[in-house]
């Protein structure tokens, strides 16, 4: 009997210690974000965007504990509107749309808001140019073929 309340005793010992176990590596991981974005803002302030991009990426791509994945949302956010490709706007919206999700009360989603509302704006903008440049499209083409119909009618009337 006396074996067995020692064996209860070592199995929740082992359960707290591999619980405390699971804690640390949450703790790892967090300090791990903390680096990132500590790299990543030094990078920034030394004027290598494409690394500061690279380090943020993976700050927000750690699990999320302190107040940093909000503001590096955010600063990402604002690099990627430089880039040429033409996909950094929509990359932008992207991240500024999750950081208003996961972080609703900060002071970075407060802060990005009139960006959010001009990257969305700016994206309907976008939306319809395409569907005007379609129509547009359509449209000589139409006037091509009305062209050479009346082309063809006239060569018909001539003989």
């Amino acid at each position: 009997m006396r074996q067995l309340k020692y064996h209860g005793y070592i199995l929740m010992l082992l359960a707290l210690l591999s619980a405390g176990g699971c804690a640390n590596f949450g703790v790892l991981n967090g300090g791990e974000r903390d680096r990132y974005f500590a790299e990543g803002m030094q990078s920034l302030q030394n004027g290598k965007e494409k690394r500061a991009r690279d380090l943020l990426e993976r700050a927000i791509a750690a699990p999320s504990g302190g107040g940093l994945t909000d503001e590096a949302l955010f600063r990402l956010a604002l690099l990627h509107l430089r880039d040429d490709e033409g996909r950094g706007a929509a990359r932008s919206l992207v991240l500024l749309e999750r950081l208003k999700k996961e972080y609703p009360r900060s002071l970075w989603t407060y802060q990005s808001a009139p960006l959010t509302t001009y990257l969305v704006s700016r994206e309907k903008d976008r939306e319809k140019n395409i569907l005007l440049n379609r129509e547009n499209r359509e449209l000589h083409q139409s006037i091509d073929r009305l062209k050479n119909l009346d082309l063809e009618m006239e060569k018909k009337i001539k003989r």
